[in-house]
C-alpha cells in the first residue's frame, strides 16, 4: 500500500506544471497576460562597475513562457544608451550584463513580442538607480564621526561613574 502512495505521489509531482522561480527583490509588472519581474545584482548598481540585469518573464498564472522574444533598451535622460538585437528568452529567465558609464536615473525598457495574443509589442517600463563611486563614501563620513563622537561620550560618561564609585569608597 506504502509503494502505491509514493508511486501515485511521483506521478503527481512529475506532472505538476513547473513556474519560472520568483526573483527576489524584484520590481513587477503586468502587462496583458504577461508578468514581468526585473532586478539587478548588485541591489545597488554603482557607475562603472558591471550590473547583472536579471528578468522573469511568466505568464499571469505563473507559468513559464518558452522561447519568448525580447529587445532590451536602456535609456537616460531620453537618450538611448544600448539596445539589444532580439533575443529569444527560452525558460522564462534571461540574464543581461551591462556597466552605467554615469550615475543617476536610468531607464530600463523590456519589449516583448506577444505573438501569442494580440501580435502587438508590450513595453515593460523599469527604473534603475545608478549611484555615483562616491555616493556611499559620502553617507559613511557623517556616520563615522558621529559614531566616534558618541563613541567618546561614553568614554567620558564611563570615567565619571568610576569617579563616582571610587569616592562612595
Amino acid at each position: 500500500m506504502l509503494l502505491v502512495v509514493l508511486i501515485l505521489t511521483g506521478i503527481l509531482v512529475a506532472t505538476d506544471p513547473a513556474f519560472a522561480d520568483p526573483l527576489r527583490n524584484a520590481s513587477k509588472q503586468r502587462i496583458g497576460n504577461y508578468d514581468l519581474e526585473m532586478t539587478t545584482e548588485p541591489i545597488n548598481p554603482v557607475a562603472g562597475n558591471p550590473v547583472n540585469i536579471l528578468l522573469r518573464i511568466a505568464g499571469v498564472n505563473g507559468d513559464d513562457l518558452v522561447d519568448v522574444p525580447i529587445v532590451i533598451r536602456l535609456a537616460k535622460d531620453g537618450g538611448e544608451l544600448h539596445r539589444t538585437n532580439p533575443i529569444i528568452v527560452p525558460y522564462g529567465h534571461h540574464s543581461f550584463e551591462y556597466t552605467f558609464a554615469k550615475a543617476g536615473r536610468h531607464a530600463l525598457y523590456v519589449d516583448v513580442k506577444d505573438y501569442a495574443y494580440s501580435g502587438e509589442t508590450l513595453t515593460f517600463t523599469f527604473l534603475i538607480n545608478i549611484a555615483g563611486p562616491f555616493d556611499n563614501l559620502i553617507i559613511m563620513i557623517p556616520l563615522a564621526g558621529g559614531v566616534a563622537a558618541a563613541g567618546g561620550s561614553a568614554m567620558v560618561f564611563i570615567r565619571r561613574k568610576k569617579r563616582q564609585i571610587e569616592r562612595l569608597k
